[in-house]
């Protein structure tokens, strides 16, 4: 079958804008984008009022934590939130955690997302999650890591023992598999790995009643990670805050995943990822988090955050890959410039650029899914 889709605007997952463009979708994947209408016999038409673009990427979610009731005033700092998400996440029944996954998934759609990267506490998004992964989410010092199914998602440096995270990347390895670790989200974890004083020993493990695993020493997080043996180009780093250049640089030459969430940290007070140093790398992309640390879904928002607190230094075109092929890259989604999925903004008023709409306060968003007409 082939289709051919008209739009005042299309985005193509190489950032080309085109105006009144097209693009022709064939047996299933997309066949080309033209600045002119092609020739040929097509099985459907559309014309659509708005703009076309690659389906959007949120590379780091937790939806299961969905039904919860964040506001940022609640909390001074990210341990005050760590001490309440604790309690919250032993009271959730298998069926408020369900619908809190379908609650977050047709939010995210709402927001233009296709694809998302959940971490999975509870082992339920799995079954909920179609476009994308459910990484699920390890913490403790002991599991047989073969056992549990692949992706799997390192809570953190200090959740999970230095042993238990190093089996699995060597696991990712032997199974072929990206993961993902929150990493230099807040400044004590650095304290932490530098065996300093720091308030998981001193605030959070004495609340859980446990003390640290193993007293690992480190020059610093990354040192950390590759002393463990993960610093590998599976890792996807969540987070990345409080790393110095140093370590993002480290980063980026191991090619490792790099994944922001900006307003997530804005709200739990622990800093903002240095963002102009990372643009130009290709396995960066952009998360929300979840509900549980923020107030939407939206990875529109979150790159409109980004280009206001950077006072408009990095245009909006250089961040919207962030949330696209950059995404695309950082999770390994395969053939994604190949799918005939896309995000798709209608709108009434003429636009002028399609990178700019951005900056609107209110944008309508579909996901048009073309393998339902193939």
């Amino acid at each position: 079958m082939k289709i051919l889709i008209r739009a005042d605007w299309i985005v193509t997952p190489d950032i080309e804008a085109i105006k009144n463009g097209y693009v022709v979708v064939k047996d299933g994947r997309i066949d080309g984008y033209y600045k002119r209408k092609p020739e040929g016999n097509f099985q459907k038409e559309l014309n659509l009022k708005g703009v076309l673009y690659p389906p959007f990427v949120n590379a780091h979610t937790h939806l299961e934590l969905s039904s919860l009731s964040f506001s940022p005033d609640r909390f001074a700092s990210f341990f005050d939130w760590l001490l309440w998400i604790i309690g919250k996440r032993q009271s959730f029944s298998i069926e408020e955690i369900e619908k809190a996954v379908i609650k977050g998934l047709k939010e995210s759609e709402k927001h233009g997302v296709v694809y998302v990267g959940d971490i999975s506490s509870f082992g339920v998004s799995k079954k909920f999650i179609k476009r994308g992964f459910s990484y699920l989410e390890v913490i403790g010092k002991d599991s047989d890591v073969i056992s549990l199914p692949p992706p799997l998602s390192i809570h953190s440096v200090y959740s999970v023992s230095f042993k238990l995270i190093g089996e699995i990347a060597k696991d990712s390895q032997e199974r072929g598999y990206r993961f993902q670790i929150h990493l230099g989200e807040t400044a004590d974890e650095e304290n932490f790995v530098r065996c300093k004083k720091n308030r998981f020993e001193t605030l959070i493990y004495p609340f859980l009643g446990r003390k640290r695993y193993e007293r690992v020493c480190s020059k610093d997080l990354i040192d950390y990670i590759e002393k463990a043996g993960a610093l590998n180009e599976n890792m996807i780093a969540v987070h990345c805050t409080n790393l110095s250049r140093r370590e993002l640089d480290t980063l980026m030459k191991s090619g490792c995943g790099i994944v922001l969430c900006p307003r997530s940290n804005i709200h739990l007070k622990t800093g903002f990822p240095d963002v102009e140093h990372l643009i130009g790398y290709e396995k960066v992309a952009i998360g929300t988090d979840g509900l549980s640390t923020n107030v939407s879904l939206s990875v529109v928002s979150e790159i409109r955050t980004i280009y206001y607190k950077l006072e408009g230094t990095i245009p909006v075109k250089k961040l919207f890959r962030l949330i696209t092929s950059g995404g695309a890259k950082t999770l390994g989604i395969e053939n994604y410039h190949q799918k005939p999925c896309f995000t798709f903004c209608k709108t009434e008023q003429k636009v002028e650029d399609p990178f700019d709409l951005f900056l609107s306060d209110s944008l309508t968003f579909e996901i048009l899914d073309l393998w339902n007409l193939v």
